[in-house]
């Protein structure tokens, strides 16, 4: 009965260890910019988990075991998914499996890096779209056409 009741608290804390990934995630995410600076903020997640995990183990406390895993997978896909864009294996991923349309657009966009520098400084973000009326785009055609 002891084990069971461990297995539920080691997972509990693997819950809390993705919750608190998947906060400090996005906000890495905000501060990236460029793919290098994404790539960096990967190797930073994962870099600092394995240390806190080496010092879980070290310790002897493996029920914390959890945390650390749990931040790191939380802190990643959170990462991926506040920056934007779909990039590295990511994007391969998510054109398989046809899902994140919208970032996998992004990745070829040029104004994707302007997009999220303004998000960053909290400026107005870059039309990156036409705003262009299409009705007065028909009637200079083809203006006989209301009559």
């Amino acid at each position: 009965m002891a084990a069971f009741s461990m297995a539920i608290v080691a997972i509990l804390l693997l819950l809390l260890g993705i919750i608190i990934g998947v906060k400090l995630g996005g906000e890495l995410a905000k501060q990236c910019v460029t793919r290098k600076e994404y790539w960096i903020a990967n190797l930073k997640i994962i870099g600092v988990g394995v240390v806190v995990s080496a010092l879980v183990t070290a310790t002897g406390w493996l029920l914390l075991a959890g945390i650390p895993i749990g931040g790191m997978a939380g802190a990643v896909a959170a990462l991926k998914m506040d920056f934007g864009e779909s990039v590295g294996p990511w994007k391969a991923h998510d054109t398989f499996f046809r899902v994140n349309k919208d970032q996998v657009r992004r990745a070829g966009s040029p104004q994707a890096e302007a997009v999220r520098r303004a998000r960053r400084d909290n400026k107005p973000v870059p039309e990156v779209i036409s705003v262009q009326d299409d009705s007065a785009q028909d009637e200079k055609s083809d203006p006989g056409a209301s009559n």
